[in-house]
């Protein structure tokens, strides 16, 4: 990661917390690197929630085929239009909630808000997160899941060149309790 520009660095650190969950779940997913499929007709859902701290502000996004989210769901075949809500929340939390881990060794701390969704019909990206860079992309089967970093950085924050120490966790990463 040497020589990339902080944001290049925090995306990539996000990349590798969005494959390690896919994996998690049980996913074959290829990342793809600035390769733009199509997206598939039907329904979209966007999860978000914002991050900050004294240096950084934004949000992560997670977008992709309604159908995507409900395979993924840990109980696919009872799943409801709420339940996928939820669920496309915990996928969030799940990113982010690693994210956070890797960022606090490297010494940076970052809160992140409640997610929200939204479903609709396939659109273009905002002009924010279009013009913000690259998604973060992954093809899983036909379908593509995206994720979009949108930072807004202060000029003195210096992500550290690597980890100082790993945090252990409480859980494993990416524990799901059902109830």
């Amino acid at each position: 990661m040497s020589g990339a520009t902080n944001e290049e660095r925090l995306s990539q650190i996000l990349s590798r917390c969005m494959a390690q969950m896919l994996a998690d779940l049980g996913v074959v997913a290829v990342k793809l690197e600035r390769v733009r499929q199509p997206r598939r007709p039907g329904e979209i859902t966007a999860a978000f929630s914002p991050l900050f701290n004294d240096q950084l502000s934004g949000s992560f996004t997670l977008l992709g085929p309604t159908e995507l989210f409900s395979r993924l769901h840990p109980l696919p075949t009872t799943v409801t239009p709420r339940d996928l809500d939820d669920w496309a929340c915990e996928m969030v939390n799940q990113a982010v909630g690693r994210f956070r881990n890797r960022l606090a060794a490297y010494g940076t701390k970052v809160t992140f808000g409640v997610p929200l969704t939204a479903f609709g019909e396939p659109t273009m990206i905002s002009g924010g997160l279009a013009s913000n860079g690259s998604p973060i992309l992954f093809a899983v089967d036909d379908m593509l899941l995206e994720g979009w970093l949108e930072l807004e950085i202060a000029p003195a924050f210096r992500l550290a060149e690597s980890a100082s120490v790993e945090i252990e966790a409480a859980l494993q990463e990416g524990s799901i309790v059902l109830f």
